[in-house]
This record gives C-alpha cells, structure tokens and sequence, in this order.
C-alpha cells in the first residue's frame, strides 16, 4: 500500500542520514521501493544504486561514494578516487613520486654528420632529437628533422666569469659582462657553431697581457664601451661570429700567413709586426695566430696598436675620437663592408645603453 511504501521509504532515509553523519557505511536492504525489492530505484537500497546502499555507487555504503567507507569519500571507486583509502588526499596515496628528470649528458651537434631518427644532440646548450634521419641538418631549422627534446634537464650554465676589464663596462644594473659578450656575438643566421679557439675566459686572460694594456682602459666610461662595442661588432663580421679561426677555412696548421684569429691578421709584415709585439715568433710559427687565446691577443693588438698609413690612425685613436667608420677603413682597408659592421656596431651600443657617435665610413 501507499502508506507501507512511504513509510519504508522513510525509514532509509532515516538510515542513511545515520550512516552519513556517522561516517559508517549503512545499508538499505529492505523495506519498501519504488521498483524493486528495496531502496527508491532499481536497486535492493538507496537511490539509483545497484548495491545496497550508497548514491549512485555499486560499494555498500556511502552517501555520493562508491566505496566503502563514510560519506562524500569519492567516485566510481571502491574507496574513492583513484584509489583503495578514500578521498584524493587519502592515506593510501596518489601514484608514484615525481622522479626528477636526468641532466643532460649528449653530444654536441656536429654539421655534415648523419643522424639517425632518435638521436639526441646538444645544440647551443639545449638538447634536440632527431624526428627524421638527416645528414647534420641544423636542430632550429626544421621540425621534420629535429624536435626539442624533454627527456632531459639541461646542465645549469657555470657562474659568469670574472672578467676585470669588462665587467667595468657592463651595462647600468649588471655586475658581470659575459651574458653580454654572449648576446654580442648571438649570430643572426641558423647554424653557426663557435669555434673552440674563441671562448671568454680566453678573451679575458688576453686582455690581461701587459702590451695590451691600454684597450678599453682609458677612464672614460662611454669611449670604453664604444671601444668594446666597435671591437666585438668588427670581430663579428670578421670571423661570421665566431665561427671561422682561418681564412675561408683552410688548415690550421698550413705554413702560411692566410687570415687568422678575431681580426683576421694576414700576410708576413703583419704576422712580423703583431708577433713582435706579443713577444710571440708568428713570422716563423704562423700557426701559433690560430691558437686558443692568441686568436684574441692578435686581433686586440692590431685594434690598439696598428696604424693603418692610408688612415694615419689604429683603431684605437679612431674610436677615441667618436669614428667607428675609420675602423672599417683601418682593418679592411675600404668601406665595402661598413653597413654589416655598423649595423651590428649601433646594435652593440644599444646592449650597453651608450650613443654610438659617428658611424659614417670615410
């Protein structure tokens, strides 16, 4: 009858709001229904469940759970989500541990070497894998051949060097300049690898010989940043950023007085002039030009110390006086290839927050 059907009906609700507030499972087996043996639906108990009991769960107890222990402890499980102890924040835990990546440990990228798909490289710091074989494809230029790589954590970059003569010279609010001289020599086309000759600490150790004492050391804040601006933007052009040591990359080790270092020196009276000055035989040993460090020293002593006869200056004295134009003339002799250079020259200054005077090659 009706009133028998209600008054089951109320009596598992009764039930089951002593089960939800107690936090113990309770069960509805009997009484009355609405279809079925017991419970409001086509369960033995509860509502919309196929158990005895619980909302919407096939566990025996709950309010909102399916698992088998209190109230609003879960879904669809038999504890609660995820899991056999209840709620996401239960005892029995959520899955394994976040296990930290590996750093990266893999070879660095070589041009012209074949890759198999799956190969891992390191390319300027960062690791790339090889999405397609390819025969040393540069890792930025295409997404068929290579593919940023996730399986590893790259290294932590080394503290910046201590550099005395140009972390002076690094821009307001920096105490280092290495993150500069890295920017400086950013090149602006796809893959350029530096040359292993050309490093900072070998730029810095350079800067501390005794012939080379006056680059950039004038006591003048602005001409000395506009002097490591011009030099760098003129070493730039010079080497493609680093990346050639000898002119049109031919050996190092040839007997010969070919382009060399971050100036490029060339020819015998050079290699005579420049030697005498370092103390270094380059007229007999002009290989040594090509060496880690001496690639710098040879190029900062030509800036500060070579008079160009046509110009009647070095380009030390031209960059004192405002006149990058006259260092293009000073080192190659014409101004065929003054807009790169005072194109990256102007780019330079800008890094240091200086005006860069007069660009215009006479």
């Amino acid at each position: 009858s009706a009133a028998v059907l209600i008054g089951g009906l109320a009596a598992g609700l009764v039930a089951l709001a002593t089960g939800c507030s107690s936090g113990k499972p309770t069960t509805l087996s009997g009484g009355a229904g609405n279809i079925g043996s017991g419970g409001a639906a086509p369960g033995s108990g509860g509502e919309h469940g196929t158990g005895s009991a619980g909302n919407q769960g096939s566990g025996s107890a709950g309010n909102q759970t399916g698992g088998s222990g209190g109230s609003s402890a879960g879904v669809d499980g038999s504890g609660g989500v995820g899991g056999s102890g209840g709620a996401r924040d239960a005892s029995a835990g959520d899955g394994p541990a976040d296990v930290p990546l590996p750093i990266c440990n893999y070879p660095d990228w070589k041009a012209g070497t074949p890759y198999e798909m799956g190969d891992v490289v390191m390319y300027m710091a960062k690791p790339y894998v090889a999405t397609n074989a390819n025969n040393g494809l540069d890792p930025t230029v295409s997404t068929f051949f290579w593919s940023p790589y996730t399986g590893c954590t790259p290294m932590a970059p080394p503290p910046p060097e201590v550099c005395a003569v140009l972390d002076r010279l690094a821009p307001t609010g920096k105490t280092t300049f290495q993150a500069t001289y890295d920017a400086m020599f950013a090149a602006p086309f796809q893959g350029r690898v530096i040359q292993a000759a050309y490093t900072y600490a070998g730029l810095c150790k350079a800067l501390d010989t005794p012939a080379l004492a006056t680059f950039a050391r004038s006591g003048n804040l602005l001409q000395d940043r506009r002097e490591v601006a011009a030099f760098f933007a003129n070493v730039a052009v010079e080497t493609a950023y680093l990346a050639f040591v000898d002119e049109g990359n031919m050996p190092s080790s040839q007997q010969d007085y070919h382009g060399r270092g971050s100036l490029q020196i060339t020819g015998q009276a050079i290699y005579q002039e420049v030697g005498s000055g370092l103390g270094l035989n380059l007229a007999a040993e002009p290989q040594l030009a090509s060496t880690a460090g001496v690639v710098w020293q040879t190029g900062i002593w030509y800036w500060t110390l070579h008079t160009n006869p046509s110009v009647g200056m070095n380009c030390h004295q031209a960059i004192a006086a405002g006149a990058f134009g006259r260092t293009v003339r000073i080192i190659k002799g014409d101004c065929g290839s003054a807009a790169d250079r005072v194109r990256q020259y102007q780019s330079n200054c800008q890094a240091l927050g200086i005006d860069p005077g007069s660009v215009a090659c006479p």
